[in-house]
């Protein structure tokens, strides 16, 4: 008869963690399916032999406060390496890598995306509007004995003029800034990700 009990705890608990694990299925699907919020990322295939010319690493103004940035990874190093920003509202990277997996991290921010060779890493980061100085960029997936080396900074410089005229995320400035605008995507808010 105690036999008989301990079986019946034993479905008990296995009932449970069925129960759980199908309501994490569930609710992944419905977040994915239903309210269409998925990684704040898109990867785009691109061929590694051609990979100079189709990508060309640097920093381009699409619009005031809206900057394109690409980025080669490699074993060791970002390319650019350093990057200067002025006002900026909108920031769309793209990064690819030349060689091998990397992890493209912005420090003290929610930036943070795996890198791999043959797919460009597509994604929009809506910095602060206090957001200003040096931010360290770093390489959080290990990719060979230099690894600790492969560092970038980001600095980000702030004039009255832009914050004065308020927020032109909500204006029509960014609706026709090119192909890649038309990208769903979810905002950096600090540490909150929001759904833009």
């Amino acid at each position: 008869m105690a036999n008989d009990e301990g079986l019946i705890y034993e479905y008990v608990w296995i009932v449970i963690v069925a129960s759980i694990v199908a309501g994490m299925a569930a609710s992944l699907a419905y977040y994915g399916i239903a309210l269409d919020l998925n990684p704040a990322c898109n990867a785009t295939p691109i061929d590694v032999t051609t990979l100079t010319e189709e990508f060309q690493p640097g920093v381009k103004q699409i619009a005031p406060g809206v900057y394109q940035v690409n980025i080669l990874a490699g074993q060791f190093f970002w390319n650019p390496n350093k990057i200067v920003l002025e006002d900026p509202v909108r920031i769309e990277f793209r990064i690819t890598s030349k060689d091998v997996v990397h992890g493209f991290e912005i420090v003290g921010t929610n930036v943070n995306v795996m890198v791999f060779p043959g797919y460009v890493a597509e994604f929009v980061w809506e910095p602060p509007k206090d957001a200003q100085g040096k931010y360290l960029i770093i390489c959080h997936e290990y990719c060979g004995i230099g690894h600790q080396y492969m560092q970038a900074e980001l600095e980000i410089k702030r004039s009255n003029t832009l914050l004065s005229q308020g927020d032109i995320t909500n204006g029509s400035n960014t609706e026709d800034v090119g192909e890649f605008s038309k990208v769903k995507y979810l905002k950096f808010n600090g540490v909150i990700v929001s759904e833009g």
